[in-house]
């Protein structure tokens, strides 16, 4: 009798299992890779525009002080004469400047004199045969209205100083000098920094040339290119192009968008490199094929993570504020327009507030103690409105609550909160207080009725004195 063959079901199932391990493998991988590679961009375009923003914002304000003192017609009557009570005139003036923006220069001069005059008064003339008056002399005859120079010495960490230089022009719309300020831009490089410590992307500012004006390495600074440090050929992104729309570039296995900022003539380059994803995922296959069944739960709890990451940095990037850790205007507009659609079934208030006195903090106490002023309000406010209740930061200093009830006890909610405000220490100690907008919604109202009408509430708030509540 023959003896039958005993079907090796052990090796037909190690077989089966280590190839569709494999497979399961290889497949994971490239979705892993594509998901990955998706929310590296997401993550990047995200912290590209913040940072462009911040940098935007630091160079609008010295401009408009630059051109409002220009356009001060009051100093064409007496900035011509040089004599002791016009220095004493134009420093007491510029002393007042000064004081109000807390810039580091504020300077004045009129071209019939050439006293280069300042808060402390005048030492000195501006000589036009000197290469160092390039400032003055690139101003004569401009037909744009201002001009700048920037200033990347080896000052403060790295700090930036940018000065603004703007036309004055007679009655008669001649050129007669130039008034301007010079600004600190005192953290660039810890900005740059903080989104690689929070987000793993890198960012760095270049020049045309495309060396390197700012980075979190202070060695590669005026010393090497964005070409020598990436190691890619110079055609690769050129610089001279006018990139005013942010230029996406995928190089190698790194994400790169640059775009110009257009008030220093430089460029933002914001980079994330996929290169430690390819490492990982190499190991992680071996790992798969080698355990078998074990791998296949390690490939579906390393994918729940890394997908879960991700999502949770955009989800936050997107809708939550960072500071305040409450959710932010896109949360707000969103929640808005549902509660305007189901207005029919559920009533709801919307209550609009801002921090008064904020600028003042941060003039006297620092930025730091104007934005632990913030955490404690939206602290102090969703304790006063918790869930269904939510609270937003919709601006700088300005909040909204979504209050699903009606007028009566909303009043009531609001004013609970304002008690808070004004009874806590901190707030007392910093001298500030809330001015809030209270509406309730009606029949026919759209997003843009309602928020106009609370806004309209906060306004006459403010405008009645601050520190009270308004319903409209």
């Amino acid at each position: 009798m023959k003896r039958k063959r005993i079907i090796p079901i052990n090796a037909i199932n190690l077989t089966v299992v280590i190839t569709v391990m494999i497979f399961v493998a290889i497949l994971t991988q490239s979705v892993i890779e594509e998901l990955t590679i998706r929310d590296i961009q997401n993550v990047t375009r995200l912290t590209h525009i913040n940072i462009f923003t911040k940098i935007e914002h630091e160079m609008i304000e010295p401009i408009n002080a630059s051109l409002i003192m220009a356009q001060n017609t009051l100093l064409l009557d007496f900035m011509d004469e040089d004599t002791p009570e016009t220095e004493a005139r134009i420093a007491e003036y510029l002393k007042a400047i000064q004081n109000a923006t807390g810039y580091e220069s504020v300077f004045t001069v009129p071209d019939s004199t050439l006293n280069y005059y300042h808060p402390g008064g005048t030492d000195e003339k501006v000589d036009l045969e000197s290469e160092h008056a390039y400032w003055y002399t690139n101003r004569v005859g401009a037909t744009d209205a201002y001009g700048y120079v920037v200033n990347s010495e080896n000052l403060d960490d790295w700090a930036l100083t940018i000065y603004v230089d703007a036309n004055i022009n007679d009655r008669n719309g001649n050129f007669a000098g130039i008034a301007g300020v010079g600004k600190r831009i005192t953290h660039l490089q810890d900005i740059l920094v903080s989104y690689y410590e929070d987000q793993g992307v890198e960012a760095y500012i270049v020049d045309g040339n495309g060396m390197i004006k700012v980075h979190e390495n202070n060695d590669y600074i005026k010393n090497m290119s964005f070409y020598t440090l990436e190691n890619i050929p110079a055609d690769a992104i050129d610089f001279e192009l006018d990139i005013n729309q942010p230029l996406e570039k995928m190089i190698d296995d790194r994400f790169f968008i640059v775009q110009k900022i257009p008030k220093l003539e430089w460029y933002l380059v914001v980079k994330k490199s996929a290169s430690e994803l390819s490492g990982a995922l190499n190991h992680y296959s071996l790992v798969v094929i080698g355990t078998l069944a074990f791998g296949a739960m390690v490939i579906l709890l390393v994918t729940n993570i890394t997908i879960a990451k991700y999502k949770k940095q955009i989800i936050s990037l997107s809708n939550i504020d960072r500071l305040t850790d409450i959710s932010n205007r896109t949360m707000f507009e969103m929640d808005l327009r549902e509660a305007i659609h189901s207005m029919e079934s559920q009533k709801f208030c919307l209550a609009l507030f801002d921090l008064d006195n904020l600028k003042l903090i941060n003039d006297r106490m620092g930025h730091d103690m104007g934005d632990q002023t913030l955490k404690l309000i939206a602290e102090l406010a969703k304790e006063t409105f918790p869930e269904p209740d939510f609270v937003y930061r919709v601006g700088g200093d300005e909040f909204a609550i979504m209050i699903y009830r009606h007028i009566e006890e909303a009043r009531a909610s609001v004013e609970t909160f304002k008690d808070s405000v004004s009874n806590n220490m901190h707030m007392q100690r910093v001298g500030s207080t809330v001015s809030i907008g209270v509406t309730e919604n009606r029949a026919m109202d759209t997003e843009a009725t309602v928020y106009k009408r609370a806004d309209e509430a906060l306004y006459k708030s403010k405008n009645d004195g601050k520190d009270r509540i308004t319903a409209l």
